[in-house]
């Protein structure tokens, strides 16, 4: 299974997301469905999750900050 958006593919965690308004397959990578994670709800599988699959926000440094 391929991400529809980037064509990477789909570990276990990110190929069993679905929608639970259709019940239907996501099939986003973890980095795209991140930018559309507030208009899907979705149901996941966090027993097949690995600390991979988590997606850091890259936030400026505070450091950089004058």
């Amino acid at each position: 299974m391929r991400c529809r958006a980037c064509n990477v593919a789909l570990n276990d965690f990110e190929a069993t997301r679905k929608s639970k308004e259709t019940n239907e397959f996501v099939d986003l990578c973890n980095t795209c469905y991140s930018n559309v994670s507030n208009e899907i709800n979705a149901l996941e599988r966090y027993d097949l999750m690995h600390c991979d699959d988590v997606v850091s926000d890259d936030l400026t440094d505070s450091s950089d900050a004058l």
